[in-house]
């Protein structure tokens, strides 16, 4: 018997050794049959290899082949066989092949008319849907790609949404190159790497350098909730070349963080000192001379009275003058940045334009210079040897805050000839819920409360945003929906909209009839919790990925219910607690003559959680869920009969 268990592993590797070194269309009769991923089998299809070959050629173009194999496990992998390539709008791409093959050997082919373009202004995409796949199949594509941008590579990821057995990139780079690569994630997986001399196909006579990454047993990492940017975990790489030079020419590719900045400074300064920006800026700050009130007055100005539109871009024509960005009193928010930085200067302040890349656009990579990272502009003015970021968008954000969307660990800070990547350190914000509730249950069983709930931090601001954005009143009603299906809201009202200083706090009042459960002589019903949970958002057995909240917060419960004094209070739930590493839920229920109350608790310190807690976390939820359902026991009292 042991000999038979030491053969299944070696058996495997055989097949999938194979399978990584076959010719296109020649697939495995083992791989076919295969029902399930022995390394995940709950996984719905697999990539079995993807291999890439890139060479710069003679002609200094880039030539890139890919060929892709991927078994599908379940009617949800069969999605996998819609392909999309999204390439630079000049790149040229030929040779697509794809073909699927069924488990009983049936071959179905690609046609060339089922090939679809779709055409951008900066990029391209190819897509096609491979035929005939079923569950059980295998299908495999492959493409070649010319292109004349050789500086700068595109990142090959190692690892996707599926289980990965085996990922391999080539580069073939002549003799005078020099390269720069960078590395993220690669070094919790099996990575291989390795550089050997060959014979240049272009040209005999001389030799070529070969490099080779390769990584294998990649586990799939889903797009789960509380995900910044599922491609930040994923293990891949950038490799950038930097310069090239033989005995006739010497060329540079690669740009500096300095070389960026100098470019992009230039043409931000030429868009600075206009005459309508300068006589706002003397009408506003009058005769104030603390510089900190003067930024906070421009500050607010620009966030006010200046709507925001959808953003286009950083720069070029696209971008919006701060001259026209006042006149039209309207911006994106990376214009409205830029004219907050033009009134700021103008006050005689150092404002200085700082790039970011939000966070649902990605991570950057400090080591590779290269502004396309970047999707948003903001400001920061230095202060008395302090420096304040601001983002001037949202009325309920306070001045040197930031939304949680821009609040990132480093940013591209850009001055006259010098560019330098930097810390974001924006001041902080404590974000809290706190809700307080007086309900009564009437004779006719129906509840009837009032409830105050007051929003702090950046809770007030997305509670601002999503008021501003939306009908209020369809807003309101869909809130409370969200919560007690059969509600009828009476009447509501916002407090401290326009004030950043104070908890913008909602009052409203409702009803929801029949919502006592009756037998013969019990009675059963919930606390109308705002903070109920209904079901876990985690789903899944285990997690890759670390869990990502957008802020911590906490958020408090009061609730008191009245009873009618025909029933008493016969059971209440018992005290839940639930402490975890940055997690917290506590929630205690109280009674007394005709009443019940609860006060009920969650917390999250940090924002970030990594994977390994997340079982715990999972667990964490369940237990907020079940309390969330938790049922107040009455009787009917001696009086009431």
């Amino acid at each position: 018997m042991k000999k038979c268990y030491l053969l299944i592993p070696i058996f495997i590797i055989i097949i999938f050794s194979k399978s990584y070194t076959q010719d296109f269309g020649e697939i495995p009769e083992e791989l076919l049959k295969m029902t399930s991923l022995a390394e995940d089998p709950e996984e719905d299809a697999a990539i079995i290899f993807d291999k890439a070959k890139l060479k710069i050629t003679k002609d200094f173009l880039l030539e890139t082949k890919r060929h892709v194999r991927i078994k599908v496990f379940t009617e949800e992998g069969k999605k996998q066989a819609n392909i999309e390539i999204v390439l630079w709008h000049e790149d040229e791409i030929d040779d697509i092949e794809a073909i699927s093959i069924s488990p009983d050997g049936k071959e179905y082919e690609l046609d060339s008319d089922n090939i679809y373009t779709e055409e951008g202004e900066r990029t391209n995409k190819i897509s096609f849907p491979i035929p005939g796949v079923e569950v059980g199949s295998v299908f495999e594509y492959s493409y070649s790609v010319r292109s004349e941008y050789i500086s700068n590579l595109e990142p090959w990821s190692f690892q996707t949404n599926i289980y990965t057995k085996y990922s391999e990139v080539q580069v073939y780079l002549p003799s005078g190159f020099a390269y720069q690569r960078m590395n993220t994630n690669l070094l919790l997986y099996d990575f291989e790497e390795s550089v050997e001399e060959a014979l240049d196909p272009d040209n005999r006579q001389k030799r070529i350098s070969v490099f080779k990454w390769s990584c294998r047993n990649l586990p799939g990492i889903k797009d789960e909730p509380y995900t910044d940017h599922i491609s930040d975990n994923f293990a891949k790489m950038r490799f950038v070349l930097i310069s090239f030079q033989n005995e006739y020419v010497s060329l540079k590719f690669a740009k500096t963080w300095d070389d960026v900045a100098t470019r992009i400074y230039k043409i931000y300064n030429d868009l600075m000192d206009d005459d309508a920006a300068e006589s706002k800026v003397k009408e506003l700050i009058n005769t104030e001379t603390v510089d900190l009130k003067k930024a906070n007055v421009l500050y607010k100005y620009v966030t006010n009275n200046i709507k925001t539109t959808a953003h286009k871009s950083l720069i070029g024509d696209l971008f919006k003058e701060p001259e026209d960005v006042l006149k039209d009193k309207s911006g994106s928010s990376s214009e409205k940045s830029m004219l907050l930085i033009n009134m700021l200067k103008i006050a005689g302040l150092d404002a200085k334009p700082v790039w970011i890349s939000t966070r649902n656009n990605g991570v950057i990579s400090p080591e590779f210079c290269d502004g396309s990272q970047f999707n948003r502009l903001i400001c920061v003015v230095k202060i008395n040897s302090k420096n304040y970021f601001l983002y001037p968008v949202s009325a309920r954000s306070p001045f040197g805050c930031l939304t949680p969307s821009t609040e990132v660990a480093n940013g591209f800070l850009i001055e006259e000839g010098k560019g330098s990547i930097i810390s974001i350190t924006p001041e902080p914000v404590i974000s809290s819920i706190n809700i307080n509730t007086m309900a009564s249950i009437s004779t006719e069983k129906e509840l009837i409360a009032n409830t105050v709930i007051e929003y702090l931090g950046y809770a007030a601001l997305d509670e601002y945003d999503a008021i501003t954005e939306k009908d209020i009143n369809i807003y309101v009603k869909d809130y409370l929906k969200e919560y007690f299906s059969e509600a009828k809201l009476d009447t509501f009202y916002y407090e401290n909209v326009d004030s950043v200083n104070k908890p913008l706090t909602l009052k409203l009042k409702f009803r929801i009839e029949n919502y006592l459960e009756e037998t013969d002589d019990l009675g059963y019903f919930p606390l109308p919790f705002f903070t109920a949970l209904k079901e876990n958002p985690f789903v899944r057995p285990k997690r890759i990925n670390p869990i990502e909240y957008e802020y911590p917060f906490s958020k408090t419960e009061n609730i008191k219910v009245e009873l009618p004094e025909s029933f008493l209070v016969s059971q209440i739930p018992t005290k839940r607690k639930n402490l975890i590493t940055d997690l917290g839920f506590n929630q205690v229920y109280a009674t007394g003559k005709n009443y019940v109350e609860c006060v009920r608790a969650i917390g999250i310190k940090n924002r970030r959680l990594p994977a390994k807690n997340y079982g715990a976390i999972k667990s964490f939820y369940d237990d907020v869920v079940g309390a969330s359902q938790d049922q107040i026991v009455i009787s009917k009292s001696a009086t009431g009969n």
